[in-house]
């Protein structure tokens, strides 16, 4: 049975790691400077954290209704993505704090929640629920969406961000144009929708090909092509070690910076982002909801999808082109009046127009420059285009999110870009707390496959050091009662983290701990389960200290649920989203 509850651990552990890690420090932190603990449930109102796991907590949030549309019904993730993220949150609060406290604010006291990580992961996607509906175009249709299989029996991902390398690609291949028109409208939102059919005629292109072959159409069309990886070549490349960003000092002033005048820890702190689709956006609305004044340049076609355009909420607004001398003239003034700069332009840009941090860091000798890219400096750089699909199959992140025998496809949730934007956020943090103590201009550079990688980081170092729980060569190994579970109206979600509660679960359902089998006393389990409600088995199990929750499957339910409404807040486009991660204790 898989072992989610020791997701606390996981939790705590990615804080106390990524703090250390990030700060520098070898050495314990101080109890005046302890790390903030990672509750549950926060500040929702939700039973006691006796009644939580990072399964319920997916099953609440949505997170296993996003993971699961493409499949008709939610789906549990395999890995733990709720408290890795709340592990991330927790360490930036605590140098958020940090660097409060040395501009002279008053250090806050803040929390963050595995429940709350969980609900800002899904922003963008609970704006389409509540607010866009209809307007995130594409009609089902009758295959699955990607990955492809070839005729060798290779699995692979492909991407393009315009329609006309797509159409060039499937026709090289022979596929018929109704099938290139009708299958581009359902792959360009597959971000937005966490969803993606096509038409057959595309899986049949493709499996008339072998995967060399189709790589060398893929390149003359100018689209990117990455086969899903095995996790042995992930371990040998790039390693467990990927999934921090990196920071690179460089010379300048090193007076601290003046202090603010507000409650929030970065309050003062001013920011210019010029990124695009959800990455680097997720990454500047971490610091805007931390208190910076943040600066978004939005270029004269305005933004890449209505959904993610709730990533820029509370972000003031400047329309610049940056093709021209004079966009880029007017970014370069505003940088020079900021803390931070922020972009996630494509390889090379930045260099191209004079705006690298080798150009602004001698004008500006304490500029923060981060830049969030999709595979940092390594070679696919030069040759994928940096996007969540991509990324997810490269790292073969799908080993951990699915048990045998499903295939260890890519989740639709968007893992890397979400996890990549925390780390760019993070990154920012801690250049700004290394700046404000040593003074000088800081680089950063963080990846969606840093994201990727510091989300399955605590899988692989098991795997490595053969110290697996409840996995089995990364992969998750689950029995009848970690799915989620039928009821007469809805599904439930059940952790079961120790013999002891595992008896009292049994009881509960009147059945006999010890009559037969492990996976045959589950089995009845789930039967008895299934003769009643999931509101109903929730307060019951809850009420018992076993963790239980029944399974969102509408987005637009958890933000109107009574015990969760007030955890979000309404955005301009219409919708709503979750609040700031974090509050004051």
């Amino acid at each position: 049975m898989g072992a989610s509850r020791r997701s606390p651990g996981v939790a705590q552990l990615a804080t106390d790691t990524r703090a250390r890690r990030l700060r520098g420090l070898d050495h314990p932190v101080a109890p005046a400077t302890a790390l903030p603990p990672i509750s549950w449930h926060g500040p929702a109102l939700l039973p006691g954290d006796a009644g939580g796991s990072e399964t319920c907590v997916q099953a609440r949030c949505g997170l296993m209704e996003v993971n699961g549309r493409d499949a008709g019904v939610p789906r549990r993730l395999g890995l733990e993505v709720a408290s890795v993220a709340a592990g991330i949150l927790a360490a930036q609060a605590h140098m958020a704090a940090d660097l409060a406290a040395d501009r002279g604010l008053p250090r806050p006291d803040l929390r963050t929640s595995v429940l709350q990580a969980g609900l800002v992961l899904l922003s963008h996607y609970f704006v389409v629920a509540t607010g866009l509906g209809d307007a995130v175009p594409g009609p089902p249709l009758a295959a699955p969406g990607p990955p492809f299989r070839s005729a060798d029996g290779r699995w692979f991902e492909i991407e393009t961000l315009d329609a006309e390398p797509w159409q060039e690609f499937w026709a090289r291949l022979g596929a018929g144009d109704a099938d290139l028109g009708r299958g581009w409208t359902v792959f360009r939102w597959r971000y937005e929708r966490a969803a993606c059919s096509l038409p057959p005629g595309l899986h049949e292109a493709v499996a008339r090909y072998p995967l060399a072959e189709l790589a060398r159409v893929a390149a003359a069309a100018e689209v990117s092509l990455a086969p899903l990886r095995a996790y042995p070549d992930v371990v040998a490349d790039p390693g467990p070690g990927a999934g921090r960003p990196l920071l690179y000092a460089g010379g300048g002033d090193p007076a601290p910076s003046p202090p603010g005048d507000g409650a929030l820890p970065l309050t003062g702190i001013k920011v210019v982002e010029a990124t695009s689709r959800i990455q680097g956006p997720f990454a500047g609305m971490l610091l805007r909801m931390l208190g910076a004044d943040v600066v978004r340049i939005q270029p004269p076609e305005g933004d890449y999808g209505r959904a993610a355009r709730c990533l820029h909420r509370g972000k003031d607004a400047v329309r610049l082109d940056l093709g021209t001398a004079a966009g880029r003239a007017a970014l370069v003034e505003l940088v020079m009046g900021a803390d931070a700069f922020l972009h996630n332009w494509r390889p090379g840009k930045a260099a191209e127009w004079r705006l690298d941090f080798a150009d602004l860091a001698p004008r500006h000798r304490r500029l923060v420059y981060a830049n969030t890219s999709g595979w940092g400096d390594r070679p696919q750089a030069g040759y994928l285009v940096g996007t969540d699909f991509l990324v997810q199959a490269h790292v073969g992140l799908g080993h951990a999110l699915h048990p045998e025998p499903a295939p260890p496809f890519p989740s639709r949730v968007v893992l890397s870009d979400l996890v990549g934007g925390l780390l760019g956020a993070e990154g920012v943090l801690a250049a700004l707390c290394r700046r404000q103590r040593a003074g000088g201009a800081w680089e950063v550079r963080s990846s969606l496959l840093a994201g990727a990688m510091a989300l399955q980081a605590h899988v692989l170092e098991d795997l490595i050091d053969g110290k697996e729980v409840g996995r089995r060569g990364g992969r998750p190994v689950w029995g009848p009662l970690d799915r989620p579970l039928e009821t007469t109206d809805g599904l439930l979600a059940v952790t079961v983290e120790d013999d002891e509660t595992f008896e009292r679960l049994c009881r509960r359902c009147h059945v006999d701990p010890s009559a037969g089998a492990r996976t045959t006393v589950e089995r009845r389990v789930a039967e008895q389960l299934a003769a009643g409600t999931a509101a109903g088995w929730e307060d019951r199990l809850n009420g018992s200290g076993i963790a239980a929750a029944a399974v969102c499957t509408d987005l637009a339910e958890v933000a109107a649920d009574p015990r969760l409404s007030h955890l979000f807040e309404p955005v301009g486009i219409g919708g709503v989203a979750p609040k700031a991660p974090w509050t004051f204790a």
